[in-house]
């Protein structure tokens, strides 16, 4: 007689059945409807790309307005440089300008290059976008752009709008560099 060994090395080994599916997926892999993991991965790609590029897209949205930050502050710190020579071009008209209408030519033609030399000036400014704030007398005053120097009495209707500008104000975009001075009409004190 044989002897069986317990082990169970001498077992038949049963065939596998020929009709199971063959498929890389196994019984873990997704179920029907589901991606293949390539189309996953694919998916996974593309998200991250997409996101890239939104990323890279926001970073050149923040450098641009860094830059136009940076081009404005510079800007108006030139233009703070120039003012007071400006001023002082202001000033020499004021002063020249009665007397350039009665006295000699010479005056005249002074005044004149005064007035070009402003208008330069002012063009130089427009070209990087710095305005002049000079208000009209009549003008509401507002006080996010002048500065209200000194008041004189005034009616009622008057009140609270500019009288004269003493000295005129410069911004760039929203930055203001300088408010306008002003007078103002002050309602008078009734009794």
């Amino acid at each position: 007689m044989t002897q069986q060994d317990d082990s169970g090395a001498g077992d038949l080994v049963q065939p596998q059945d020929n009709e199971q599916d063959s498929s890389p997926i196994g019984k873990e892999g997704p179920g029907e409807g589901q991606p293949a993991p390539e189309s996953e991965a694919a998916n996974e790609l593309k998200d991250r790309l997409l996101r890239a590029l939104a990323d890279a897209e926001n970073a050149r949205k923040r450098a641009d307005s860094a830059h136009q930050a940076g081009r404005t502050a510079g800007v108006a710190e030139v233009t703070q440089g120039l003012i007071p020579a400006l001023d002082s071009l202001d000033f020499a008209m004021t002063t020249l300008k009665p007397a350039s209408e009665s006295l000699e030519p010479q005056l005249r033609a002074i005044h004149e290059g005064l007035e070009a030399t402003r208008r330069a000036f002012l063009n130089a400014f427009a070209r990087f976008g710095i305005e002049l704030v000079s208000p009209e007398a009549g003008e509401r005053f507002d006080p996010n752009i002048h500065e209200a120097v000194s008041t004189q009495p005034g009616d009622e209707a008057e009140a609270g709008k500019v009288a004269s500008t003493l000295q005129s104000g410069y911004r760039v975009g929203a930055r203001l560099i300088r408010p306008a001075r002003v007078v103002i009409v002050e309602a008078a004190a009734s009794n």
